[in-house]
């Protein structure tokens, strides 16, 4: 009998513990002393505005005929407004439904027989008369940080998907009963079973393809002249050293004229180093005469060399400049020729026409490669990095997939776009790609043997939390808190709250998340009681 009297008493004290500890915390929501339901504490805010939308409440507002309040913000006749407004971070409820933030409220929540007059809050918020809730409250108070009040945004709304579970949130306590499997069907309510699947994560980015910059040349004669012949045209495939185009250069004539005049001095000139030192072997010629002989030989040689550079420098070849010695040829028709093998791109190239070195009469480019510039967003740099997979899909091709690897990271951020370069070398052996091309690109950031894979239409955002409802068994589903790893297409990968093998509800989940609201709220035409989600904690 002492042990269970015992017992009992430290079940009442830690009760009286919790409690306590709950009404601490709706203490500190209200520093000034006035009670959450006192109409007259705090001033009626006149207008909300929450993702992009402004409700204006107004001087005269039209009043919602069911519960008195203005019709705008009559969450019970609009429950749209709760996902629309988000989560209230200063009070852990839905800002739909915040009292505290929303007095005018107060009187929709009596009239709908929710309401708690001892603590001054509906009921379905009152911790201290809701057990579980109260629980919830007490480890948010001793074990979570307390947050400053965070006003959503869109991007909130658009990215609420990577938002982490709140560990306060009480609304997967609660469990949907229907009234029988033939309720389910007639809500069209679908199903599926979590699998666990091989999953390729991949970063989209919008692509544009470009000629391969270390296969393609643009060429200009290498000295002014005028255009004499032109050989290739557009799209013609030429070979290395393959001519297209001729310029009559007087620097090329003059070129040509001074080489073969050094290559005559050096003739000249290695006789008469011969001849000097036969005179100094007979003693006819002294060493002063060899030397000056030596000198003259090696001044002409280097004017030789250097004749030699200017045609090299002018685009010939070893041969045509042997050629040029054993011709005596003095002609002045320069040749533009190709460097590599490749297609004409570009001609800016006519007959009779002045040219100089800065102006290129010809673009030549291989197109057997090509590369891809992929534009990749701040927020996906830490997960790129060179070596990594890329497909490519081009617009116009329909459903041809080009494959690459991607080679160069931009180390510079275009301060217009917020993109970095990223740079793929594309195979193009069929010769489809052209440059100048859009499509888009997936590049392959992690590839994972296994993870858990629902579809998006299974998830739904129920005002702090994403929320996947689990059937149990025909008439019963709850929903348990899901945290989203990654978003693919048409799916996402869950890193934590399901597990392979529960059947959850892919079509139809948007009416059961609209039960458990309305049984936050005390309303619904479905049955909605408290549960023991193992998510909770």
């Amino acid at each position: 009998m002492k042990a269970n009297l015992g017992l009992t008493g430290a079940i009442a004290g830690l009760l009286l513990v919790v409690a306590a500890g709950a009404w601490f915390y709706l203490r500190l929501s209200h520093p000034s002393g006035a009670a959450p339901g006192d109409d007259a504490a705090t001033p009626l805010r006149q207008d909300r505005v929450r993702h992009g939308r402004s409700i204006a409440i107004g001087d005269n507002p039209v009043l919602c005929p069911n519960h008195g309040i203005p019709e705008a913000a009559c969450p019970f006749c609009d429950p749209g407004l709760i996902e629309e407004l988000g989560h209230c971070g200063a009070h852990d409820v839905a800002e739909a439904l915040c009292t505290r933030c929303n007095p005018v409220l107060i009187a929709a929540f009596k009239a709908e027989g929710d309401w708690c007059a001892e603590h001054g809050l509906p009921d379905s918020q009152c911790a201290i008369c809701n057990a579980p809730l109260a629980a919830a409250t007490l480890r948010t108070l001793i074990d979570l940080p307390v947050e400053p009040p965070r006003r959503a945004s869109q991007d909130d709304q658009a990215l609420r998907w990577k938002r982490k579970p709140s560990p306060g949130c009480t609304k997967t306590l609660l469990i949907v009963r229907l009234d029988s499997p033939e309720t389910a069907r007639a809500a069209g309510l679908a199903f599926e079973e979590v699998i666990a699947r091989p999953v390729r994560e991949t970063v989209s980015c919008a692509v544009e393809l470009a000629f391969n910059g270390d296969r393609y040349a643009r060429l200009a004669a290498r000295a002014p002249g005028v255009v004499s012949a032109v050989h290739r045209d557009l799209g013609d495939h030429v070979a290395p050293r393959d001519v297209l185009a001729t310029v009559d250069s007087v620097a090329l004539g003059s070129a040509k004229a001074g080489y073969l005049q050094a290559l005559i001095l050096v003739t000249l000139w290695e006789k008469n180093h011969a001849r000097e030192q036969a005179l100094e072997a007979n003693r006819v010629a002294t060493a002063r005469d060899v030397l000056e002989a030596e000198t003259k030989l090696v001044e002409s040689r280097i004017a030789l060399d250097s004749s030699a550079q200017k045609l090299r420098n002018l685009g010939l070849s070893e041969e045509a400049i042997r050629r040029v010695a054993g011709d005596n040829d003095t002609s002045s028709g320069l040749a533009v020729t190709a460097p590599f093998a490749g297609v004409v791109v570009e001609r800016d190239a006519v007959i009779g026409e002045v040219v100089d070195t800065a102006r290129p009469l010809f673009a030549i480019a291989d197109t057997s490669t090509m590369w891809a510039w992929l534009d990749l967003y701040e927020a996906d740099v830490a997960r790129v990095r060179t070596g990594q997979r890329v497909e490519i899909g081009i617009e116009g091709l329909g459903d041809r997939v080009f494959t690459g690897t991607s080679t160069w990271i931009s180390a510079h951020v275009d301060p217009r776009t917020r993109t970095l370069k990223v740079r793929v070398t594309v195979d193009n052996a069929d010769g489809l790609l052209r440059a100048n091309m859009f499509g888009h690109g997936q590049i392959t950031v992690r590839q994972r043997d296994e993870a858990i894979v629902i579809p998006k239409s299974a998830v739904q955002w129920e005002g702090c939390c994403n929320v996947v409802f689990v059937r149990h068994t025909d008439t019963v589903y709850q929903p348990y808190k899901v945290d989203l790893g990654y978003e693919g297409d048409g799916f996402y990968v869950v890193e934590r709250g399901l597990s392979a093998g529960e059947m959850i509800v892919t079509q139809g989940a948007f009416l059961l998340k609209t039960e458990i609201l309305k049984g936050n709220i005390g309303a619904g035409c479905c049955e909605v009681d408290p549960g023991a989600n193992r998510n909770a904690e």
